[in-house]
Parts: C-alpha cells; sequence; structure tokens
C-alpha cells in the first residue's frame, strides 16, 4: 500500500471566498489613514495595469490574499492590489454577460502588530517593488520591532536594512533620478548623508559628468563627490584610475625598451591597486 505522506495533523488553513467587493480595502473602502496598520498609500494608488486585469478577467485571482476578521466583513490585510485588480475584471465580466469571479482569502489571525509583519512580510519579497516603497516599509518596521527583528521580516541582513532607511532622506531631486533608472539606489543612498540643496547640487555635477564619459554614474562615483563635498580627502575612482593609466602610458616614447615597458607595467599595477 502507497504510503500516505500527506501532513493530516497539522492544522488546516482556512480560505474562503468572498466577493471582492465585500472585502475592505483600508484607504480606499474607508476613511482611516496612515495610522491604521492596513493603510498602504502607494498601493491604493498605484493604477491597475492592464495586461493583470486581463489576465484575471479569465483566470480569476490564482494566488490567495491574506485577511482578517472584522465582525462580519474581512480587511485585506496582504493582496490590495489583487482586490482591485479582481473589482475590475468582475466589472468587464458582468457587462460581457459572464458570472463574476470570487476571492480567495486566507484567513489570519493576531493584533495590529502581527497584521503589520505579514503585509510587509508578503510584499517585502516582490523584487519589482519601488527602493522608496520598502524604505516606507523597513520605517514602520523598524517603530514596531527591533531593527534585526524588522530585517529578518523583509528578508534582509541587518546591513541592507539600515542602508534602505536611509533612501527616506533623500531629496526630491535624488529620489527623481533612482524613479528614472539614471542613479542606482545605492549611489543614492551614499547622496543621503548632505542636505537637500547639496544633494542636488552634486547629483548635477555627477549627472553632467557621467553625460561627458556617456555612462551612468556609479556609487563609487558618488561616494567620492559626497567626501569632497564634506571636505575629505578624495576617493579615487574608475575614471581617475582610467586617466592614470592613459598618463603612464603617454609617457612612452616611441622606440621604448623592454625594460620601460616592464616599468610602466609596474606602474600601472601600483595604479590600480
Amino acid at each position: 500500500m502507497k504510503k500516505n505522506n500527506r501532513a493530516d495533523s497539522a492544522p488546516r488553513q482556512e480560505v474562503k471566498m468572498y466577493d471582492p467587493n465585500e472585502a475592505v480595502i483600508i484607504g480606499v473602502d474607508t476613511d482611516d489613514g496612515p495610522s491604521h496598520w492596513g493603510y498602504d498609500e502607494e498601493s491604493n494608488k498605484n493604477p491597475l495595469l492592464e495586461a493583470d486585469v486581463v489576465f484575471t478577467y479569465e483566470n480569476g485571482i490564482i494566488q490567495n490574499v491574506l485577511g482578517r476578521r472584522d465582525g462580519d466583513k474581512v480587511v485585506i490585510v496582504a493582496g490590495r492590489g489583487r482586490t482591485r485588480q479582481l473589482r475590475e475584471a468582475n466589472k468587464r465580466r458582468v457587462a460581457d454577460g459572464l458570472p463574476p469571479w470570487y476571492l480567495p482569502v486566507k484567513i489570519v489571525q493576531g493584533d495590529s502588530r502581527k497584521m503589520l509583519v505579514l503585509k510587509h512580510g508578503e510584499n517585502s519579497h516582490r523584487r519589482e517593488q519601488s527602493p522608496f516603497v520598502r524604505a516606507q516599509q523597513a520605517y514602520e518596521l523598524s517603530q514596531q520591532f527591533p531593527e534585526d527583528q524588522a530585517a529578518t521580516i523583509m528578508g534582509l541582513g541587518l546591513a541592507q536594512f539600515r542602508s534602505i532607511l536611509k533612501l527616506l532622506d533623500v531629496g526630491p531631486a535624488v529620489k527623481k533620478a533612482v524613479m528614472e533608472g539614471s542613479l542606482k539606489p545605492t549611489a543614492a543612498i551614499e547622496l543621503s548623508s548632505l542636505s537637500e540643496a547639496d544633494q542636488a547640487t552634486q547629483l548635477a555635477s555627477i549627472m553632467s559628468t557621467a553625460a561627458v564619459n556617456g555612462s551612468k554614474p556609479t556609487t563609487r562615483d558618488v561616494k567620492a563627490k559626497v567626501r569632497e563635498a564634506n571636505g575629505k580627502a578624495p576617493l579615487e575612482t574608475s575614471a581617475t584610475r582610467i586617466k592614470k593609466v592613459v598618463g603612464i602610458l603617454d609617457k612612452l616614447e616611441d622606440g621604448a625598451t623592454k625594460d620601460d615597458l616592464w616599468g610602466a607595467i609596474k606602474k600601472i599595477r601600483n595604479a590600480l591597486k
């Protein structure tokens, strides 16, 4: 007889099917603001992607959302986007004479701190998230948990967690550059130690230099600029290293001997250390 490998003694996870219009999205279906654990302004305002709505129209929601019972209603803990998506898809299905899909909700229990863990814990592993959304999540968790626990909830190391928090200190100009893809988040973090005015000034200089070189600024380039702005010794960048190498090669004359070449190679090695 084939062995039964099911964990029949394990507690069952309750999943209920709901009309998505009856599930409550905090901040969309209610007047609650940021003080409520379920509020997520970024998610609430994000426009729905047409491709996602079309897929949901055809297939329904294939991944459970998380919900917490509140009297005779269920409040969405994680899965606001999927809930909104299904609402729109169902409008189209009803208009086309098709039956609406139901929303699969995995019921979770716990206090507001537990809900915060589930809300950010599920979303933090979605790598397509804006780095600034992750920074805000990190901040919210840091207000409720020790840093090491908050980092674990987000699936980050402590150093990564602390770095992400620094993104909340960048000014509008730097944030725009990151969102447009012209500046890496790690580079933006380096600029966060400066005032907003200095960030904008240094960013303009960095982007101007990058445009001349035909490349995007590296985190090392930005770190060098920040050191310069803080009056510290300049940090050698890839650009300055290249200049050193070019300078060494320019000094080689036509007809250079083998010893001259070896001497130049040694100087280049030292320059690149």
